[in-house]
């Protein structure tokens, strides 16, 4: 099964990052060929039921299928240089967080963060606030779904800081706006977003077989969960048109390497930050 993050399958990378995706070989050209779309029956349905595939998810995987992301803290220090990690109390949410993979190795590593999660799988959520509960951490937690319009904030205040990791992804490529809309409401004027997602070309993208692409870019995995491989400037521009400022933005390039199958597999993923202006 692909990972729904990447990472589930590593046991070791190189990396590094530039401005331009990978060139495909004639190999991964004849794979993409032999990709096939589905029927609209079941794009539908898939859009239908996303909310309920995410739920099954996690009420098969528990909080075992991912790891969690303690690369986080090091990385959005380098990501968000102005932000005062070690001192301020910093705001910050996890936006599709799942069962909090990115938000409590965070704090263990940033213990004066102000914590806020939320994402649309109920299943999701109380497994987060079953370990949140056993850590004796404070969150904030809610049920939202940011494909639907004009989500409201429902915690005590915006945030200076969120991220979205492999989220967009997930939602329907012609939702992307309105997610982008609705995450203004939490995050306050000048506050950020820190985003990491697939990238196009990745070797995810090239893997998927017959009757898994939804559209250009969008894919459904064996279990019914959605992966979207995103270009660097249109994930830009997707946050630039609704009141956000590009302050960096790149391709992870990541040569992941399982040692006991004797692959090396080139992934791409994008990492973007973005400043609310409006």
């Amino acid at each position: 099964m692909i990972a729904a993050d990447g990472e589930a399958e590593e046991e070791g990378f190189y990396s590094y990052s530039s401005q331009d995706s990978r060139e495909l070989s004639e190999d991964d050209l004849e794979k993409l060929k032999k990709q096939t779309t589905v029927n609209d029956f079941k794009k539908n349905k898939l859009e239908i039921e996303a909310r309920r595939n995410w739920d099954k998810f996690y009420h098969r995987n528990k909080d075992n299928f991912f790891k969690d992301r303690n690369w986080s803290s090091e990385d959005l220090k380098i990501i968000c240089p102005d932000l005062n990690f070690a001192t301020s109390s910093i705001a910050y949410l996890e936006a599709g967080c799942g069962v909090g993979n990115m938000l409590f190795p965070l704090v263990s590593e940033l213990p004066n963060l102000k914590l806020f999660a939320f994402d649309f799988s109920a299943n999701a959520v109380k497994l987060l606030e079953k370990r949140a509960e056993e850590l004796k951490l404070e969150v904030e937690t809610s049920v939202i779904d940011l494909s639907l319009e004009n989500v409201q904030n429902p915690f005590s205040q915006q945030v200076d800081l969120a991220t979205l990791i492999f989220v967009l992804s997930a939602i329907h490529p012609e939702k992307h706006k309105i997610a982008a809309e609705n995450m203004r409401n939490f995050v306050k004027m000048s506050g950020s977003i820190v985003v990491r997602d697939y990238g196009i070309n990745d070797h995810a993208m090239i893997r998927f077989g017959r009757e898994s692409r939804i559209s250009d870019r969008f894919y459904v995995r064996q279990d019914g969960t959605r992966a979207y491989y995103f270009d660097l400037e249109e994930l830009s521009k997707i946050f630039e048109n609704c009141g956000f400022r590009c302050e960096s933005k790149e391709y992870l390039h990541r040569l992941t390497i399982n040692h006991k199958k004797g692959l090396k597999v080139p992934r791409i993923f994008v990492q973007a930050r973005f400043v609310r202006e409006k």
